[in-house]
Protein backbone atom coordinates (compact mmCIF):
# COMPACT_ATOMS: atom_id res chain seq x y z
CA UNK A 1 0.00 0.00 0.00
CA UNK A 2 1.52 3.57 -0.84
CA UNK A 3 3.18 5.62 1.71
CA UNK A 4 0.87 8.84 2.54
CA UNK A 5 2.73 12.16 1.45
CA UNK A 6 3.17 13.08 5.22
CA UNK A 7 4.24 9.59 5.94
CA UNK A 8 6.86 9.84 3.28
CA UNK A 9 7.84 13.38 4.13
CA UNK A 10 9.11 13.02 8.16
CA UNK A 11 10.82 9.92 6.78
CA UNK A 12 13.08 11.84 4.44
CA UNK A 13 13.29 14.61 7.13
CA UNK A 14 14.25 11.86 9.58
CA UNK A 15 17.08 10.22 6.99
CA UNK A 16 18.45 13.40 6.80
CA UNK A 17 19.08 14.28 10.38
CA UNK A 18 20.06 10.84 10.97
CA UNK A 19 22.95 10.79 8.55
CA UNK A 20 23.43 14.54 9.02
CA UNK A 21 22.81 15.73 5.77
CA UNK A 22 21.68 19.05 6.17
CA UNK A 23 18.10 19.59 4.99
CA UNK A 24 18.98 21.63 1.85
CA UNK A 25 16.52 21.98 -1.86
CA UNK A 26 18.74 19.51 -3.05
CA UNK A 27 19.06 17.10 -0.56
CA UNK A 28 15.41 17.37 0.47
CA UNK A 29 14.41 16.76 -3.17
CA UNK A 30 16.39 13.43 -3.50
CA UNK A 31 15.60 11.95 -0.60
CA UNK A 32 11.96 12.58 -1.16
CA UNK A 33 12.15 11.69 -5.13
CA UNK A 34 14.12 8.14 -3.57
CA UNK A 35 11.15 7.20 -1.10
CA UNK A 36 8.06 8.08 -3.24
CA UNK A 37 9.84 6.41 -6.31
CA UNK A 38 11.02 2.94 -5.43
CA UNK A 39 7.34 2.10 -5.12
CA UNK A 40 5.85 4.33 -7.73
CA UNK A 41 8.67 2.39 -10.62
CA UNK A 42 8.74 -0.86 -8.11
CA UNK A 43 7.57 -2.93 -11.46
CA UNK A 44 9.46 -1.16 -14.12
CA UNK A 45 12.96 -2.11 -12.89
CA UNK A 46 13.84 -3.47 -16.24
CA UNK A 47 13.53 0.42 -18.04
CA UNK A 48 15.87 3.00 -17.84
CA UNK A 49 14.51 5.87 -15.56
CA UNK A 50 15.01 9.50 -16.52
CA UNK A 51 17.57 11.64 -13.56
CA UNK A 52 16.20 13.00 -10.47
CA UNK A 53 18.74 15.65 -10.64
CA UNK A 54 17.67 19.23 -9.99
CA UNK A 55 19.61 21.59 -12.30
CA UNK A 56 21.46 23.91 -10.51
CA UNK A 57 18.47 26.55 -11.19
CA UNK A 58 15.88 24.84 -9.89
CA UNK A 59 16.62 23.44 -6.53
CA UNK A 60 14.10 25.96 -4.45
CA UNK A 61 10.55 25.73 -6.77
CA UNK A 62 11.52 21.85 -6.96
CA UNK A 63 11.48 22.09 -2.96
CA UNK A 64 8.72 24.41 -2.71
CA UNK A 65 6.57 21.91 -4.81
CA UNK A 66 7.14 19.11 -3.14
CA UNK A 67 6.13 20.73 0.25
CA UNK A 68 3.23 21.76 -1.63
CA UNK A 69 2.38 18.74 -2.72
CA UNK A 70 2.81 16.97 1.10
CA UNK A 71 0.65 19.80 1.88
CA UNK A 72 -1.80 19.65 0.25
CA UNK A 73 -2.46 15.79 0.31
CA UNK A 74 -2.01 16.09 4.13
CA UNK A 75 -5.14 18.57 4.53
CA UNK A 76 -6.82 17.17 2.03
CA UNK A 77 -6.13 13.50 4.11
CA UNK A 78 -7.60 15.63 7.87
CA UNK A 79 -10.65 16.92 5.26
CA UNK A 80 -11.46 13.34 4.42
CA UNK A 81 -11.53 12.17 7.71
CA UNK A 82 -13.78 14.69 8.75
CA UNK A 83 -16.35 13.92 5.92
CA UNK A 84 -16.46 10.14 6.98
CA UNK A 85 -16.38 10.84 11.08
CA UNK A 86 -19.28 13.66 9.70
CA UNK A 87 -21.14 10.88 7.42
CA UNK A 88 -20.52 8.19 9.74
CA UNK A 89 -21.70 9.92 12.69
CA UNK A 90 -24.84 11.21 11.09
CA UNK A 91 -25.63 7.80 9.67
CA UNK A 92 -25.45 5.90 12.97
CA UNK A 93 -27.81 9.31 14.95
CA UNK A 94 -30.05 8.80 12.16
CA UNK A 95 -30.46 4.97 13.36
CA UNK A 96 -30.32 5.48 17.37
CA UNK A 97 -32.60 7.91 17.08
CA UNK A 98 -35.21 5.49 15.04
CA UNK A 99 -34.06 2.56 17.91
CA UNK A 100 -34.83 5.31 20.74
CA UNK A 101 -38.45 5.76 19.08
CA UNK A 102 -39.34 2.18 19.00
CA UNK A 103 -38.17 1.81 22.53
CA UNK A 104 -40.15 4.49 23.71
CA UNK A 105 -42.82 3.34 22.50
CA UNK A 106 -42.60 -0.51 22.71
CA UNK A 107 -44.79 -2.71 25.43
CA UNK A 108 -42.92 -5.52 24.85
CA UNK A 109 -40.26 -7.19 27.57
CA UNK A 110 -38.19 -8.89 24.94
CA UNK A 111 -38.56 -6.06 22.62
CA UNK A 112 -37.58 -3.40 24.87
CA UNK A 113 -34.15 -5.56 26.19
CA UNK A 114 -33.47 -6.00 22.08
CA UNK A 115 -33.79 -2.48 21.59
CA UNK A 116 -31.43 -1.23 24.81
CA UNK A 117 -29.44 -3.92 23.84
CA UNK A 118 -29.04 -2.15 20.31
CA UNK A 119 -28.76 1.19 21.35
CA UNK A 120 -25.94 0.19 23.86
CA UNK A 121 -24.04 -1.15 20.26
CA UNK A 122 -24.85 1.92 18.42
CA UNK A 123 -23.78 4.46 20.88
CA UNK A 124 -20.36 2.52 21.26
CA UNK A 125 -20.33 2.10 17.84
CA UNK A 126 -20.71 6.08 17.72
CA UNK A 127 -17.81 6.38 20.67
CA UNK A 128 -15.35 4.05 18.77
CA UNK A 129 -15.57 6.30 15.15
CA UNK A 130 -15.32 9.11 17.44
CA UNK A 131 -11.89 7.59 19.41
CA UNK A 132 -10.47 6.55 15.38
CA UNK A 133 -11.25 9.76 14.19
CA UNK A 134 -9.46 11.88 16.84
CA UNK A 135 -6.59 9.46 16.90
CA UNK A 136 -6.07 9.79 13.67
CA UNK A 137 -6.74 14.03 13.73
CA UNK A 138 -4.03 13.81 16.68
CA UNK A 139 -1.35 12.20 14.26
CA UNK A 140 -1.72 14.42 11.74
CA UNK A 141 -1.46 17.16 14.03
CA UNK A 142 1.83 16.10 15.41
CA UNK A 143 3.02 15.43 12.11
CA UNK A 144 1.74 18.34 10.26
CA UNK A 145 3.55 20.58 13.73
CA UNK A 146 6.88 18.18 13.53
CA UNK A 147 6.97 19.25 9.68
CA UNK A 148 6.32 23.03 10.22
CA UNK A 149 9.29 22.80 12.86
CA UNK A 150 11.64 21.28 10.29
CA UNK A 151 10.48 23.71 7.82
CA UNK A 152 11.26 26.39 9.75
CA UNK A 153 14.91 24.82 10.41
CA UNK A 154 15.58 23.92 6.66
CA UNK A 155 14.10 28.14 5.78
CA UNK A 156 17.15 29.02 7.42
CA UNK A 157 19.48 26.58 6.52
CA UNK A 158 18.19 27.50 3.02
CA UNK A 159 19.94 31.01 3.17
CA UNK A 160 23.16 29.23 4.74
CA UNK A 161 26.58 28.17 3.56
CA UNK A 162 26.34 24.20 5.08
CA UNK A 163 30.54 24.47 5.66
CA UNK A 164 31.30 28.00 6.81
CA UNK A 165 27.25 28.60 8.63
CA UNK A 166 27.88 32.31 6.73
CA UNK A 167 24.74 33.19 4.36
CA UNK A 168 24.64 31.80 0.76
CA UNK A 169 23.94 33.55 -2.35
CA UNK A 170 20.28 33.49 -1.65
CA UNK A 171 20.81 34.95 1.68
CA UNK A 172 22.59 37.42 -0.34
CA UNK A 173 20.21 38.13 -2.44
CA UNK A 174 17.55 38.90 0.47
CA UNK A 175 20.06 40.46 3.13
CA UNK A 176 20.95 42.94 0.18
CA UNK A 177 17.75 43.51 -1.27
CA UNK A 178 16.75 44.83 2.14
CA UNK A 179 19.73 47.00 3.48
CA UNK A 180 19.68 48.67 0.15
CA UNK A 181 15.94 49.46 0.59
CA UNK A 182 17.02 50.79 3.67
CA UNK A 183 19.95 52.56 2.88
CA UNK A 184 17.86 54.76 0.47
CA UNK A 185 15.22 55.95 2.46
CA UNK A 186 17.85 57.54 4.29
CA UNK A 187 19.22 55.31 7.01
CA UNK A 188 22.69 55.54 6.17
CA UNK A 189 25.52 54.23 3.92
CA UNK A 190 25.99 50.68 3.31
CA UNK A 191 29.19 49.50 1.54
CA UNK A 192 30.47 45.98 0.81
CA UNK A 193 33.35 44.32 0.62
CA UNK A 194 34.07 41.33 -1.68
CA UNK A 195 36.64 39.11 -0.08
CA UNK A 196 39.03 36.23 -1.75
CA UNK A 197 41.19 33.88 -0.42
CA UNK A 198 45.03 34.70 -2.02
CA UNK A 199 46.29 31.08 -4.24
CA UNK A 200 43.29 29.39 -2.40
CA UNK A 201 43.89 26.53 -5.33
CA UNK A 202 47.42 26.12 -3.62
CA UNK A 203 46.36 24.96 -0.45
CA UNK A 204 44.37 22.57 -2.05
CA UNK A 205 47.13 20.89 -4.08
CA UNK A 206 49.40 20.82 -1.01
CA UNK A 207 47.59 20.14 1.74
CA UNK A 208 44.45 18.09 0.20
CA UNK A 209 41.02 19.17 -0.25
CA UNK A 210 40.05 18.72 3.47
CA UNK A 211 42.68 21.44 4.37
CA UNK A 212 41.31 23.99 1.67
CA UNK A 213 37.70 23.18 3.30
CA UNK A 214 39.20 24.10 6.86
CA UNK A 215 41.20 27.24 5.78
CA UNK A 216 37.76 28.44 4.09
CA UNK A 217 35.65 27.71 8.26
CA UNK A 218 39.04 29.71 9.51
CA UNK A 219 38.66 32.40 6.93
CA UNK A 220 35.25 32.99 7.99
CA UNK A 221 35.50 32.41 11.80
CA UNK A 222 38.45 35.31 11.55
CA UNK A 223 35.73 37.37 9.73
CA UNK A 224 32.89 37.02 11.81
CA UNK A 225 34.99 38.08 14.58
CA UNK A 226 35.85 41.56 13.16
CA UNK A 227 32.19 42.15 12.33
CA UNK A 228 29.33 43.59 14.32
CA UNK A 229 25.72 42.35 14.90
CA UNK A 230 24.01 44.00 11.93
CA UNK A 231 27.11 42.91 9.62
CA UNK A 232 26.23 39.85 7.38
CA UNK A 233 28.73 37.54 5.89
CA UNK A 234 28.17 35.79 2.26
CA UNK A 235 30.35 32.74 1.19
CA UNK A 236 29.77 34.17 -2.91
CA UNK A 237 30.95 31.53 -4.34
CA UNK A 238 34.34 29.14 -3.72
CA UNK A 239 37.33 30.55 -1.92
CA UNK A 240 35.20 34.49 -2.32
CA UNK A 241 33.23 36.08 0.59
CA UNK A 242 31.01 39.09 0.57
CA UNK A 243 30.64 41.42 4.03
CA UNK A 244 27.85 43.54 3.71
CA UNK A 245 28.28 46.67 6.67
CA UNK A 246 25.62 48.62 7.12
CA UNK A 247 26.18 51.95 8.15
CA UNK A 248 29.58 52.02 6.83
CA UNK A 249 31.41 54.65 4.27
CA UNK A 250 34.17 53.50 2.44
CA UNK A 251 36.62 54.81 5.28
CA UNK A 252 34.56 52.33 7.12
CA UNK A 253 34.63 49.45 5.09
CA UNK A 254 38.18 49.83 4.61
CA UNK A 255 39.21 49.87 8.52
CA UNK A 256 37.34 46.64 9.18
CA UNK A 257 39.53 44.74 6.11
CA UNK A 258 42.43 46.22 7.04
CA UNK A 259 41.63 44.88 10.54
CA UNK A 260 41.17 41.93 8.88
CA UNK A 261 43.85 41.52 7.22
CA UNK A 262 46.48 42.15 10.77
CA UNK A 263 44.43 39.41 12.16
CA UNK A 264 44.75 36.81 9.34
CA UNK A 265 48.76 37.70 9.43
CA UNK A 266 48.92 36.43 12.88
CA UNK A 267 46.54 33.69 12.89
CA UNK A 268 47.53 30.88 10.83
CA UNK A 269 45.21 27.81 10.29
CA UNK A 270 46.54 24.44 12.44
CA UNK A 271 45.94 21.87 10.43
CA UNK A 272 47.79 18.40 11.11
CA UNK A 273 50.37 19.50 13.14
CA UNK A 274 51.21 22.47 10.35
CA UNK A 275 50.49 25.81 9.98
CA UNK A 276 48.78 27.11 7.10
CA UNK A 277 49.63 31.16 6.02
CA UNK A 278 47.54 33.06 3.67
CA UNK A 279 46.29 36.10 2.48
CA UNK A 280 43.36 37.89 0.77
CA UNK A 281 42.59 40.88 -1.91
CA UNK A 282 39.15 42.57 -1.60
CA UNK A 283 37.11 45.55 -3.21
CA UNK A 284 34.98 47.84 -1.29
CA UNK A 285 32.49 49.91 -3.11
CA UNK A 286 29.96 52.06 -1.21
CA UNK A 287 26.45 52.39 -2.36
CA UNK A 288 25.43 55.42 -4.42
CA UNK A 289 22.29 56.90 -4.89
CA UNK A 290 19.28 55.20 -6.58
CA UNK A 291 22.50 52.28 -7.17
CA UNK A 292 20.92 48.54 -6.90
CA UNK A 293 22.39 45.52 -5.65
CA UNK A 294 24.01 44.41 -8.84
CA UNK A 295 25.31 47.43 -9.92
CA UNK A 296 26.97 47.34 -6.14
CA UNK A 297 28.36 44.15 -6.65
CA UNK A 298 29.83 44.12 -9.98
CA UNK A 299 32.15 48.11 -8.86
CA UNK A 300 33.10 45.88 -5.55
CA UNK A 301 34.35 43.00 -7.82
CA UNK A 302 35.94 45.47 -9.98
CA UNK A 303 37.96 46.44 -7.24
CA UNK A 304 38.68 42.94 -5.92
CA UNK A 305 39.95 42.41 -9.65
CA UNK A 306 42.47 45.12 -9.13
CA UNK A 307 43.48 43.93 -5.78
CA UNK A 308 44.69 40.47 -7.81
CA UNK A 309 45.99 42.30 -10.67
CA UNK A 310 48.39 44.88 -8.44
CA UNK A 311 50.17 42.13 -6.79
CA UNK A 312 47.41 40.55 -4.28
CA UNK A 313 46.98 41.13 0.05
CA UNK A 314 45.51 44.38 -0.82
CA UNK A 315 42.04 46.16 -0.57
CA UNK A 316 41.29 48.49 -3.30
CA UNK A 317 37.95 50.99 -2.80
CA UNK A 318 36.02 51.72 -6.28
CA UNK A 319 34.93 55.44 -6.98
Amino acid sequence: MAQTPNVIGMAVMQRLKDEGIPPTPENYADHYHRFAGDQHHENTDATPQPSTEIAPEQPNKEFCSELLVMLRKMVQEVTDKTETLARDLGDKNMHLAGNVSSLRSSRDKNEILRLLSTVVMQAGGIQNTVEASHKDLIETKQALNALQAEMAETRQLLNEDALTGSLNRRGLDQTLAREIARAHRGAGALSIGMLDLDFFKKVNDTFGHEAGDQMLVHFASLIKSVMRKSDALVRYGGEEFTLILPDTDARGAYFVLGRLQQLMARSPLNYEGKQINTTFSAGVATLHQEENGHALLRRADEALYLAKNSGRNQIKVSN
